[in-house]
């Protein structure tokens, strides 16, 4: 039988073009919703596409997760095409994705499906699929995953506090002092939790800050600079990335619509396994 296996996603995991392509990664996009419009992410709206919108937006638009059916129907058609499967998603705690591609391999019968909680989001998921496409074996890939994922963090670095406020993750009073005092949250997300580390007054502050936490989480083994339209910033970011960890490469990606929902336009952040 050989060990060809695939791997399989989903649109939260921001994996970008060049590794779908070179990897073979199968992506199953969560669905965006904007009042009666449905949307797939990254099928139907680009991030450009997305933001142009939620900058417009009165209200939040809300997401859903691909339902077991969708899973379902890309395991089959892989089943004919490889050996297994590895599928990879945001944390459980985010999102019900991992449990509807859980249902959907449970459908599928014999065809090897390991379905991994990736306890994080966006780049850090498109480093473990990464990760997963170049082992050798299908069981090397899971268990090189599941080795990395309590390894994850973000930290991200937030514009304005007002789509953590429309989205009901903070009180408005808080959000008004953001507004008032142009106080930059810096928050981190690790094992599936959010925390908030720091608040800066200015974005030229704020960058440095980025890379002074980061040091604290040196050695890493794979590291990326994401943005919500905040491309110059992302930039500076990876300059300074680079200057610090010369050996690594540094990729720069683009937040996509579920993540960039709550975190709204301008903020940027850092994705990375540590050692």
């Amino acid at each position: 039988m050989g060990s060809r296996f695939r791997v399989v996603t989903d649109s939260t995991s921001d994996v970008p073009e060049d590794w779908r392509e070179r990897h073979g990664i199968e992506v199953v996009p969560l669905r965006v919703l904007f009042g009666s419009e449905t949307f797939r992410d990254g099928v139907d709206l680009s991030p450009a596409e997305f933001f142009a919108r939620l900058r417009q937006a009165d209200s939040l638009p809300t997401t859903s997760a691909p339902s077991p059916g969708d899973f379902a129907a890309v395991y089959e058609r892989l089943s004919h095409e490889c050996d297994g499967v590895v599928s990879i998603h945001i944390s459980g705690e985010l999102s019900a994705t991992v449990e509807a591609a859980r249902v959907g391999a449970g459908a599928v019968g014999s065809f090897p499906v390991h379905v991994v909680d990736s306890r994080c989001l966006t780049v850090c998921v498109a480093f473990l699929c990464r990760v997963a496409a170049e082992a050798g074996t299908l069981e090397e890939a899971v268990q090189q995953v599941s080795a990395r994922v309590p390894r994850q963090r973000i930290l991200a670095l937030l514009d304005t506090l007002r789509f953590l406020e429309m989205g009901g993750r903070i009180g408005r009073a808080q959000a008004l002092l953001g507004t008032v005092l142009d106080v930059k949250p810096i928050l981190a997300l690790a094992d599936g939790r959010v925390e908030p580390l720091d608040r800066v007054r200015t974005r030229r502050r704020a960058i440095p800050r980025l890379v002074e936490l980061l040091r604290r989480d040196l050695p890493v083994e794979r590291i990326a600079v994401m943005h919500a339209e905040a491309a110059e910033d992302a930039d500076r970011i990876r300059t300074a990335v680079a200057a610090e960890l010369p050996d690594l490469e540094v990729e720069v990606g683009e937040i996509g619509a579920v993540l960039g929902t709550h975190v709204g336009p301008g903020a940027v952040g850092l994705a990375y396994i540590r050692r």
